[in-house]
């Protein structure tokens, strides 16, 4: 269970509906399962070079390189890696625990997509090396924009499954 308190909750609306069509991206922290904190990282991918992009699976990929570097932003993400430092500093300073890592889909439904469970199973290879706990996957789903959908996920072994989320 996730318990996420309505002002975050609205925040991360608000952040998905900002960037759109854009996808937003940020971290969650708090203790035991309810959300204190919420940091908006900002999305670097327009900026990322060709072959920084090679991250990404095959499909992606070739959809990402028909795209101009500002549209790549509208069907994917990468946090900033100094913004997440900074976050990750100030959760430790609050005797915090990252929970979770969210993102924006502007078009399609609020579950993992095949990129989103790759850059999962990348990140899980050295989590443990940052001292940093399982992460939680969030999604805000704009699909439907009058009505954002919020789901939860743990993805292990290339595997998605629901985590129940609550609004307190």
């Amino acid at each position: 269970m996730l318990s996420i308190p309505s002002e975050i909750w609205e925040d991360m609306i608000e952040h998905a509906r900002l960037l759109d069509p854009h996808e937003c991206c940020g971290i969650l922290a708090g203790r035991d399962t309810v959300m204190t904190e919420h940091y908006r990282i900002t999305n670097i991918l327009a900026k990322m070079s060709d072959a920084e992009l090679a991250r990404f699976d095959q499909a992606k990929l070739s959809d990402l390189t028909q795209l101009s570097p500002e549209e790549r932003a509208d069907i994917a993400f990468q946090m900033d890696a100094q913004e997440m430092s900074q976050a990750q500093k100030d959760i430790r300073q609050k005797g915090l625990t990252l929970k979770a890592f969210y993102h924006s889909h502007t078009f399609s439904p609020a579950r993992p997509s095949t990129t989103d469970i790759t850059i999962a199973m990348e990140f899980e290879s050295y989590r443990e090396k940052l001292n940093i706990p399982e992460p939680v996957h969030v999604i805000i789903s704009l699909q439907d924009k009058m009505n954002p959908i919020i789901r939860a996920y743990r993805i292990q072994h290339s595997t998605a499954t629901e985590v129940p989320v609550e609004r307190r």
